[in-house]
């Protein structure tokens, strides 16, 4: 739980992060909630001894990059929503369609240089979308923002520099503690400490340093998804291309990534997963993922 917590906090902001400020806190509550309902339902569904469900980094990145192409396409930031929601429930039905036709076999064929070239791919792709965050920036060209030092935040430089630090020092002076974890308070004490110098940090109306407080909304959560799926034009061709194909694209990724880890952990245990009932689990796990956390970071938000 302490090792996911960091993860589930950051891909939830960098996903929900390009609708608005005001959405990035919705972001991590969403992360959050997601992380916790996946981690149980896979386990109990899934089977695999040792296999830990916890948010996926490259289906962070893919659904990042689709949150912002339909925003500068003019998109509504509530219809993204209910298209992020979709294509996640999808992702997971598309899962459970593949452990149904037995289709896990085939991960065996799946060359490791194809998997890992498309993981540095994406670990590329996340570090320059946080680069921005960095340096204390809620947005931007990436090549303004490097090439413009008078605009950094010297602030955000000093937390973010104090939390790259510790976790890769810690391990070297405390092992009973995960450094990811240490790394998240020491950044957090550090801003702490600069805002007690300077009170203006904890302002958090148009504070680009931290991510803010979820806005207030009326109504439970049914009632807001609903009025999302109204405003949602499903019918037409449109439909296959923003919602469909973004959904099987992350039901494969997702899939590749999960039975790679179960690959890994039969080497570790020598013992053999079922990759089928691995995907059943997975699958049923992202798709009530994407409907829960939907539905219950409303309700916390109010």
């Amino acid at each position: 739980m302490l090792l996911v917590l960091p993860a589930a906090l950051a891909f939830g902001v960098t996903v929900f992060a390009p609708l608005g400020p005001d959405y990035a806190a919705q972001g991590a509550f969403a992360g959050m909630l997601g992380a916790a309902v996946l981690g149980l339902l896979a386990a109990l569904l899934g089977g695999t001894q040792g296999l830990i469900s916890a948010p996926c980094a490259p289906a962070a990145a893919v659904l990042a990059a689709l949150t912002l192409e339909r925003m500068q396409l003019g998109h509504e930031p509530l219809v993204i929503l209910l298209q992020l929601t979709l294509i996640g429930m999808l992702a997971g039905l598309f899962q459970v369609l593949f452990g149904l036709l037995r289709w896990g076999r085939l991960i065996k064929y799946m060359p490791y240089p194809v998997v890992s070239g498309y993981l540095s791919g994406v670990g590329l792709l996340i570090i320059f979308s946080q680069l921005p965050k960095f340096l204390g920036l809620k947005a931007g060209d990436l090549k303004s923002v490097l090439f413009q030092p008078l605009i950094w935040h010297w602030q955000s430089l000093l937390v973010g520099s104090i939390t790259v630090m510790t976790m890769l020092w810690a391990s070297r002076l405390i092992r009973m503690i995960p450094p990811v974890i240490l790394a998240l308070i020491s950044g957090l004490v550090s801003y702490q400490i600069l805002a007690a110098l300077d009170p203006a940090l904890r302002r958090l109306q148009g504070n680009p340093l931290i991510v803010g407080l979820p806005p207030l909304t009326e109504g439970n959560g049914l009632q807001s998804l609903w009025l999302r799926w109204q405003a949602f034009q499903m019918p037409g061709p449109e439909f296959l291309q923003t919602v469909l194909v973004p959904a099987l694209t992350l039901a494969v990724l997702l899939s590749i990534d999960t039975l790679k880890t179960c690959l890994i952990l039969d080497a570790l245990t020598r013992r053999r997963h079922d990759s089928n009932r691995e995907l059943l689990g997975q699958g049923l796990g992202n798709f009530l993922t994407a409907l829960l956390a939907r539905i219950s970071h409303k309700q916390i938000s109010r």
